[in-house]
Parts: structure tokens; C-alpha cells; sequence
């Protein structure tokens, strides 16, 4: 599904834009969707800030608004998770055997500052010929240079080294040599490997930056531990393949690596009968 072109953008520059990425859904709908999960976790999020009891990831505290596994909230972010525009791109990059990791809403509000510094997500692990994981940010609106957008260092997933946690903060966190803000359309999207250095900018502009966050793996990285998966996602995965892009059973892969607790689909059970493994 990549052209050359795109295929060497991703690799050597680490990302990729998608234009128009949410058309399948409606940008609509979708804004409509985000806004009902944040007036539902709005109320315990602004009383976690006040009282210093915020926790969990992407900056969630008085900067940023963090709402995890929206997919308990709308089956319309488990569609997303397998959006026919984007999902070719990962199997092509992250593997055949891609699953989705995480599933979350973010909004980094108006004249606020970062939420995070200069990163990169893991260690330089790699893999020869795929990312270990790639993330997709869905921009909900048009994105300007001062609305704390989403920026990277171009190339730096090649690099072996962490950006520095001295150089390049606070105040000059916008100096970062190479940064480039991701400056894109509502209803665009960027797919990005983690190891790129990465952070989101201070807000100083009056609008609020609202993004979804989808994170992807191989199959093989086990998504559930011990908890079963939810009910819902369950029912939603009524397919071999959204099997697999959920984390239950692989259609590639180890039939070693399937979940045990949940029944195979009629079939399902044929593929995973036919694998040695």
C-alpha cells in the first residue's frame, strides 16, 4: 500500500502524514464522540488537578486532559483502531501481525504549557525490517505552529542516543536542532515510529489541541497479561483479523501466542489448527 516515496519517508525521516485520514468515520461523528467522553471524565479529571491525585500518561495533570481506552465509552474508536486507511500502512511497516496497544483521547488546552519534554519512548531497540511500534495521532482540528502541536526531531529514530533531559527544556524546549511541528489538517493524521524524538509544544494559542492516540505492536508483545480482555471488545471482534488487531488470536503468528481464555471463531480455530506452532 506505500508507494516508494512514502515507503522512504517513513523510513528514513520516521514519519508519515495522512491526509483525510478519518473520512470512513465522519470527522463529525468523531468530534461528536470525543466531546461525550471528555463532559463524562471532565468532572473527575478537574478534580484529581485540584487536589494533586492526577496520574497516567501523556501529560495528564493541569496542562493536558488524558481519557484512556475510549473504547469502552464508543464501539466507533474500535473501528478506528481498524481504519481502512490507515491499517494497511501498519502491516506494511509494523508487520503482519499487527495488534493495537492502546486506545486514548487527548486534550492539551489553551494556554497551557508542555505537558512533556524532549523523548523517545523506549530504548533504540530495533528490528530489521519493521518498527517494534508505531503510534497514529488523529487531529480533530486544524493544527497551528502555537497550539502546542505535536513535533519531532526528522531521522532521530536512527540515532542510538536519548535526547537530553538538560538541553532543550522549559523555555527552550523549542530549540531542539531539526525540530519540526507537525502542522496538519483536521481529519489528517500522522503515523510515527517511537523511537523518533518527540515531544508537544507549549499551547499559547486560545484553542485547545484535541488528538486521538493509537498505539500498535506485534502480535507477539502480549497486550492483556493475565486480565482477560473486556466483553466488548470480545463481541466487537467477530472476525479473525480483528482478533488479532485486538490481541486474542493471531491470524499470523504463534497459535502459542493465542489467548486461551477465549473461544476461537469457528474459523479462527482452522487457522489455528494449521499452524505447527
Amino acid at each position: 500500500m506505500l508507494t516508494p516515496e512514502q515507503r522512504e519517508q517513513i523510513d528514513e525521516q520516521g514519519f508519515l502524514i495522512v491526509e483525510n485520514a478519518l473520512e470512513h468515520f465522519g470527522l463529525d461523528r468523531v468530534r461528536a464522540a470525543y466531546e461525550d467522553i471528555q463532559r463524562q471524565t471532565e468532572p473527575a479529571w478537574a478534580e484529581s488537578v485540584r487536589n494533586g491525585t492526577f496520574k497516567g500518561g501523556y501529560g495528564n495533570g493541569p496542562d493536558a486532559h488524558t481519557m484512556g481506552d475510549i473504547h469502552q465509552y464508543d464501539p466507533l474508536f474500535l473501528d478506528i483502531a481498524e481504519n481502512p486507511l490507515v491499517l494497511p500502512i501498519l502491516k506494511e511497516v509494523v508487520g503482519p501481525d499487527v495488534q493495537t496497544m492502546e486506545m486514548v483521547a487527548h486534550c492539551h488546552h489553551a494556554g497551557t504549557n508542555a505537558h512533556t519534554g524532549w523523548h523517545r519512548d523506549w530504548p533504540a531497540w530495533r528490528h530489521p525490517q519493521f518498527m517494534l511500534k508505531a503510534k497514529v495521532f488523529y487531529f480533530l482540528d486544524d493544527q497551528a505552529p502555537d497550539m502546542g502541536c505535536f513535533s519531532l526531531v526528522p531521522g532521530s529514530h536512527k540515532r542510538d542516543p536519548h535526547p537530553s533531559r538538560t538541553e532543550y527544556v522549559g523555555e527552550t524546549l523549542e530549540q531542539m536542532p531539526g525540530l519540526k511541528k507537525i502542522v496538519a489538517k483536521a481529519g489528517s493524521a500522522i503515523i510515527w515510529n517511537v523511537l523518533c524524538w518527540h515531544t508537544g509544544l507549549a499551547n499559547t494559542s486560545p484553542r485547545h489541541r484535541r488528538i486521538l492516540i493509537y498505539g500498535y505492536m506485534p502480535f507477539w508483545v502480549k497486550k492483556w497479561g493475565s486480565t482477560p480482555p473486556p466483553r466488548h471488545i470480545v463481541d466487537w471482534a467477530d472476525t479473525p483479523h480483528r482478533r488479532q488487531l485486538m490481541g486474542i488470536h493471531a491470524v499470523e503468528g504463534r497459535a502459542a501466542w493465542d489467548r486461551k481464555d477465549v473461544p476461537y471463531l469457528p474459523e479462527h480455530a482452522e487457522i489455528a489448527t494449521a499452524k505447527k506452532f
